[in-house]
């Protein structure tokens, strides 16, 4: 509930909290990780996949999530691991 809680006394825009959310449904609940892609996270909330993008940039300018860049062997891009804050 705390994680809820934080977002919703955050400076950040609707869009954003409801990004937050859909990120809070994926997370372990002992490690408060997870990493869904954008796709997931946009099919989620309705969202465009912009928006999601910018949604995200906003919560980590916000620090509210931590966003960390993940690579397969190949060093092709992954999905982003995001943390709570």
């Amino acid at each position: 509930m705390y994680f809820y809680n934080k977002v919703s006394g955050a400076n950040v825009s609707s869009s954003s909290r409801t990004v937050y959310r859909a990120l809070l449904h994926y997370a372990n609940r002992e490690t408060w990780s997870c990493f869904p892609s954008i796709r997931t996270v946009s099919h989620d909330t309705g969202m465009s996949r912009s928006t999601v993008m910018r949604c995200l940039k906003e919560l980590e300018q916000e620090e509210l999530i931590l966003r960390i860049n993940r690579f397969r062997k190949d060093n092709g891009k992954t999905s982003n691991m995001y943390f709570f804050n």
